[in-house]
């Protein structure tokens, strides 16, 4: 034990020299790196230092990880490389998840890496790689079906041990733990710990197998023991230059001291997780620290630096805000409250059931006074019901109303269009703005979630845009930003995307939408416009890209909500982006209306009579 102390101490007195040896090697590597990628013309040897370099930054920085790996998917889409281009999906996915604690981006990331992976049939050694990162992204959306679907797809149950799967246990411990199975997870964990105690010296074991362990014990409130295990960690995690690895055993200090109560020894951590996130990331470890510091300055009643950490927090949950997981959220806290509520129920009736084994009569006074006020109850519930379908009711009417009455005319354009809601009051959007000048401006939008939450921000964006002069669509989207900003409805946001339709040219901007599909009759083909801002009422002074492009005769443009592309069916399979395209591809001779028919017909045949959890909306408009 001594020993082991001593080790600890020497290593973290170390710290400094450690990190500036890391950063000086990270300098001089990136430099030649990006030199080598400057003056090379063959694409294979750009793309593997462009993947060494996001590798080196995946668990330090994870925005910067990003970058690079973005400018390989480039490269790789560009020569066709469909085998890297799986593999950087794999990064990116990675790092969203585990880095930038960005799970609906991760997971969708996941998704298309799924997609490719099973286009190319590759073998299961290589569909492991996207297995695994399906497997933390439904875990940390707290989607446990899918989450333990993948985790036996990537860790078999006839291979868990140490033989074949000796560097993957902690990882699958690590899954269990965060799904809440801690003696599953404890057992894995364990395994690996006990054989790396025994085969290597300290200084060679993986830092992540003490990181586990500490988070098991915490969530079983062995304080003492996840105290041991994080300060174990710290000092591998620094000899390797894994940052996330120290920030996350920091961060899991902060939060065991404070349930000691311990308060100086929370602050401590937490300050230092904050510090070393200013050079480093790991974002749920610095939300989870500045959540924690908020409540500890709190306890020592120092005001000023409780609400500045308060303030950190919230910026930071609102820097991170996705309608994915918030609806996740929010199924999630419904589900519990049912179960709950079903358990109080069968309580009730067995206590019923006891009292009349014991006293008949007694048994008959309850019932008739338990039927009573369940007679009462139910009617309250009736009139209560009959008041909020009223007001869903008026609800529905505003929102109708909200509608264009009829389509614009332009000799030039073909336009239809096609709503439906998931819901009384649906969250979705379209409107046209024609221009005195001949211009025509298209809007497609959808708000957060569904009901009356959802149709008031759908009001809100029609009499913003109604305000609006006529700039290009990008200007549009930023003015129409800070509108919906300012009034702020809480965690509601709009996804908006706006197209201007020129005599024979069209420009476009998005905000968080799904592709826009332009078809271009010259050569067949559809293009899909990606360029995505945030969703409306996040950031104030966010930027919105605007691109342009010809628009000539047989051209069709279709804008939608993303109620058709991840319409489910009874599988839980989504229709798919790629199935959509190549759809609209192969109907673009037809008129824009007989387009939307194809496109229904098509998804509701996917359905297979069944409803779709969220709004359709389509805009198709073709140049004639």
């Amino acid at each position: 034990m001594k020993k082991t102390l001593f080790i600890v101490i020497f290593l973290v007195s170390g710290i400094t020299i450690v990190n500036a040896q890391y950063y000086s090697n990270l300098n001089f590597s990136l430099n030649d790196s990006l030199l080598v990628v400057k003056n090379t013309e063959d694409n294979s040897v750009k793309l593997r230092v462009l993947g060494n370099i996001g590798g080196r930054y995946i668990w330090s920085q994870g925005d910067t990880a990003i970058k690079y790996f973005k400018l390989a998917e480039e490269i790789a889409i560009a020569s066709k490389d469909e085998l890297s281009l799986y593999k950087i999906y794999g990064n990116i996915s990675n790092t969203y998840t585990f880095t930038l604690g960005n799970y609906p981006l991760g997971l969708h990331i996941a998704t298309e890496q799924l997609r490719l992976g099973n286009k190319l049939n590759l073998n299961d050694s290589l569909m492991r790689r996207v297995y695994y990162n399906l497997t933390f992204s439904y875990a940390h959306l707290e989607n446990k079906d899918l989450a333990f679907k993948y985790i036996v797809l990537s860790w078999p149950f006839s291979r868990r041990n140490l033989t074949t799967y000796r560097s993957d246990l902690s990882n699958l411990a690590k899954a269990y733990y965060i799904l809440g199975q801690y003696d599953t997870a404890y057992y894995y964990n364990k395994l690996l710990l006990d054989y790396v105690i025994k085969n290597r010296v300290y200084e060679k074991r993986p830092c992540n197998v003490y990181v586990v362990q500490g988070d098991i014990y915490r969530a079983l409130k062995k304080y003492d023991s996840a105290i041991i295990n994080y300060k174990l960690s710290i000092p591998l995690a620094l000899i390797s230059s894994l940052h996330k690895d120290y920030l996350e055993s920091s961060s899991g200090l902060t939060s065991t001291y404070a349930a000691l109560n311990q308060v100086d020894s929370a602050i401590y951590y937490g300050n230092q997780v904050v510090t070393y996130s200013k050079k480093f990331t790991f974002t749920e470890g610095l939300l989870n620290a500045y959540k924690v510091l908020y409540k500890m300055y709190k306890v020592k009643n120092k005001q000023d630096s409780s609400f500045k950490y308060l303030e950190l927090s919230q910026q930071l949950s609102e820097q991170l805000y996705n309608n994915s997981k918030t609806n996740e959220a929010q199924n999630i806290a419904l589900g519990e409250e049912t179960k709950a509520k079903e358990l109080a129920e069968q309580k009730a009736e067995q206590q019923k059931q006891l009292i009349a084994t014991i006293i008949a009569l007694l048994m008959i006074a309850i019932g008739i006074y338990v039927n009573g006020k369940r007679r009462q109850k139910n009617k309250i519930r009736k009139i209560e019901e009959d008041r909020k379908n009223n007001e869903l009711a008026a609800a529905r009417d505003l929102q109708i109303s909200m509608l264009p009455k009829q389509l614009p005319y332009r000799a030039d354009l073909d336009i239809a269009t096609f709503i439906r809601s998931s819901t009384e009051v649906g969250g979705d959007y379209y409107d046209f703005f024609p221009q005195p000048d001949g211009l025509l401006f298209t809007v497609c939008g959808d708000a957060t979630g569904h009901g009356v939450a959802s149709g008031m921000m759908v009001s809100v964006t029609k009499a913003g845009l109604n305000g609006i002069n006529a700039v290009k669509p990008n200007k549009i989207l930023k003015r129409l930003n800070a509108v919906v900003k300012r009034i702020d409805l809480g965690i509601m946001r709009m996804s908006l995307n706006v197209v201007e339709f020129g005599t024979d040219e069209i420009a476009l901007s998005s905000a968080a939408m799904p592709p826009i599909y332009l078809y271009t009759a010259k050569d067949g083909q559809v293009e899909e416009f990606m360029n995505n801002g945030l969703p409306l009422g996040g950031l104030r002074d966010e930027d919105f890209v605007l691109e342009s492009r010809k628009f000539g005769v047989g051209d069709v443009l279709v804008q939608l909500s993303d109620g058709l592309p991840e319409a489910p069916n009874k599988l839980g399979e989504m229709y798919d982006y790629d199935r959509l395209k190549n759809l609209i591809q192969s109907s673009c001779h037809l008129s824009a209306q007989e387009i939307i028919d194809i496109l229904i017909k098509s998804v509701d045949e996917w359905l297979q009579g069944q409803s779709n959890p969220d709004d359709i909306t389509l805009v198709v408009t073709k140049k004639i």
